[in-house]
């Protein structure tokens, strides 16, 4: 299992002990980014170690990491894929703390995800989905190539919400990406 990967700005590691502070208070507390994830808002110290427990066992077995500012090694965001089959990978959360949205992190992470995908693990296709309301999200993925496949309603477990995901799909060539429409 990859350990880190670097980007010009940020690192993708392992969470630790010691990015509790830094997680809970610029990601897991924020209800407001919650609102376009799958996750439910943290809002005890006790949920968040006990988070930060099962975050640590789930991430020793999967490619899946906390991001961190290079700089000062704060635990800002947390990102991952896992396979979804053959060759197919599938971004499994993609989250930035609001405080650093907007400097181009979110593109970095993805960029590293999508190397990741392709060129370490060998992938053959790679799936984005997004809420249908994160217009952000969905112009990241596309501005990188990803062009979209389809869209599912869908139920978030925690709470019973229902809403829109919209997929997204990257192929590979065997050089290069190629942008598709993905059809099943």
């Amino acid at each position: 299992m990859i350990e880190e990967l670097t980007t010009e700005n940020l690192i993708l590691r392992k969470a630790k002990d010691s990015d509790l502070e830094s997680i809970l208070a610029g990601v897991w507390s924020d209800e407001k980014i919650a609102r376009t994830m799958l996750w439910k808002p943290t809002k005890t110290e006790e949920e968040a170690m006990e988070r930060m427990e099962r975050t640590i066992a789930y991430q020793a077995d999967n490619h899946a990491f906390f991001v961190c500012l290079k700089k000062t090694d704060e635990a800002i965001g947390f990102a991952g894929i896992r396979e979804a089959g053959d060759r197919v990978y599938e971004e499994s959360g993609i989250c930035i703390a609001r405080a650093h949205q907007k400097k181009g992190y979110g593109k970095e992470v993805l960029q590293t995800l999508i190397d990741l995908a392709f060129n370490r693990l060998q992938g053959k296709e790679f799936i984005y989905g997004c809420f249908h309301e994160n217009r952000a999200s969905a112009a990241l993925c596309r501005s990188l190539g990803f062009v979209y496949s389809h869209s599912e309603t869908m139920r978030r477990d925690w709470d019973g919400y229902e809403y829109v995901c919209d997929f997204y799909v990257l192929k590979k060539t065997e050089d290069k990406h190629v942008n598709q429409k993905h059809t099943d």
